[in-house]
């Protein structure tokens, strides 16, 4: 497995980011506490959080850093070939964390730091994640289409991503502009780590020629190589 994601680097880059990203969020939420994070604090400024709230965030940081950690798995084509039943049931632990990672995330939107240019992006970002799912999982299980299947969710990851580019995004940003521009760089951010990450993920698969992707297999998000 570690040979495959060697030989292709973007995933490469991608999984590196998404357990490091998942070992520093997993840290900050739940052995510091949400109350020691930067955007917790930032909110705590403007506005007060209830119990639900706080119920709701680790269920959508919980949920996401398992989509995440299982979802790039999902394209080294070494895994299904050596068991079908390992990737569905990776597909089934990413699909359920993509499920409640997006409701809690809807929920988590009408707060976002920011107002209503924030909300409007993350809950933009949680309505499509809920959607590539259902077009993925409905391409597989109602019309066996693998390669539709594989399409959708590799849109989805994309989108999965977006909390990767997140904190990559804000520190970067904190050391361009500063704490005191933190409102207005942010509104760009909640659209920012999520867009681009759709263009990049149809930008690989309209260059994936169809005989370059994995088919013999039921399952899902095949190696785009």
């Amino acid at each position: 497995m570690i040979r495959a994601i060697k030989g292709n680097k973007w995933l490469t880059t991608v999984a590196f980011l998404a357990i490091a990203v998942s070992l520093f969020s997993a840290f900050q939420y739940f052995v510091m506490g949400a109350n020691k994070s930067g955007l917790v604090l930032e909110k705590l400024r403007v506005m007060n959080l209830d119990d639900l709230w706080y119920v709701i965030l680790y269920i959508h940081i919980a949920t996401s850093i398992a989509a995440i950690c299982t979802g790039w798995t999902q394209f080294i084509g070494q895994i299904r070939a050596k068991s079908i039943r390992v990737h569905r049931t990776i597909g089934r632990i990413y699909s359920y964390s993509v499920l409640l990672g997006g409701i809690s995330g809807a929920y988590l939107s009408f707060y976002a730091t920011g107002g209503w240019v924030s909300s409007a992006g993350f809950l933009l970002l949680s309505l499509l994640w809920l959607y590539t799912l259902f077009q993925g999982i409905r391409a597989i299980a109602a019309r066996k289409d693998r390669l539709e299947h594989q399409k959708w969710m590799t849109r989805n990851y994309a989108l999965t991503f977006a909390a990767v580019m997140l904190r990559i995004y804000i520190p970067i940003s904190i050391a361009l502009f500063g704490f005191e521009a933190f409102n207005d760089f942010y509104r760009v951010i909640a659209w920012l780590c999520w867009v681009p990450n759709l263009f990049f993920a149809q930008w690989l698969l309209n260059r994936s020629k169809p005989k370059t992707i994995g088919r013999r297999r039921e399952g899902g998000m095949h190696e785009i190589r």
